[in-house]
């Protein structure tokens, strides 16, 4: 399965669609991640994310299709304010390879630079979980060997250009399937579905 998502991922990559231009960039940010079913709240856990982007121009000129691939640290952490409570603190860190494939739509156009100031976008994420790292007191150091290595997320966001080769971005994503399914005799009695806020830079080469 994960074979023919990361097919697809760069199949939809290489589908020019009648394109005109490609550009290729790096990244480099940072993901405030989260856990739905970790029994904590809060983007508490941060990450590195990392990596390069190739993007298609199609025949408009205000849309593109970017790809990226990333190095992208998820996970969970408890909040200040929750270790407080509880007396608790511990963090769970799962590292994976990334690789969002995004329909991007521009606009704002900017005369002098010849580029759009300001878009949009939002796509599909396969990504491929190869490692993790507990604290001593993490609630999930045994749950390693159950976890789905390979994650589908939707992802949305939005970017502005700093200057012409250079950008900011916002971005959400969330996996549609659990990379933990509660079952019976299982180490953690929830399911785990992932989810987490980036913002990154990226330098148009």
């Amino acid at each position: 399965m994960n074979l023919r998502l990361l097919t697809l991922c760069l199949l939809l990559a290489s589908f020019s669609l009648e394109a005109q231009t490609f550009k290729a960039g790096l990244i480099l940010g940072l993901n405030a991640s989260q856990i739905d079913g970790d029994d904590v709240g809060g983007y508490s856990n941060p990450g590195l994310r990392a990596g390069i982007r190739a993007s298609t121009m199609l025949k408009n000129e205000k849309l593109q299709l970017d790809t990226d691939m990333l190095f992208s640290q998820r996970g969970s952490r408890p909040s200040a304010n929750e270790v407080n409570i509880i007396g608790l603190d511990w963090s769970f860190r799962m590292d994976y390879v990334e690789v969002p494939v995004t329909l991007r739509y521009s606009d704002w156009y900017v005369e002098d630079g010849d580029y759009y100031k300001v878009y949009a976008k939002g796509g599909l994420s396969y990504g491929r979980f190869f490692r993790s790292k507990h604290s001593d007191l993490s609630p999930f150091r045994n749950i390693d060997e159950y976890i789905n290595n390979n994650d589908v997320s939707i992802t949305a966001g939005m970017g502005v250009y700093l200057k012409k080769h250079l950008q900011a971005e916002i971005n959400y994503t969330r996996s549609i399937f659990p990379f933990y399914v509660r079952q019976v005799g299982l180490p953690w009695g929830r399911s785990l579905i992932g989810y987490f806020v980036s913002i990154q830079f990226m330098y148009e080469i």
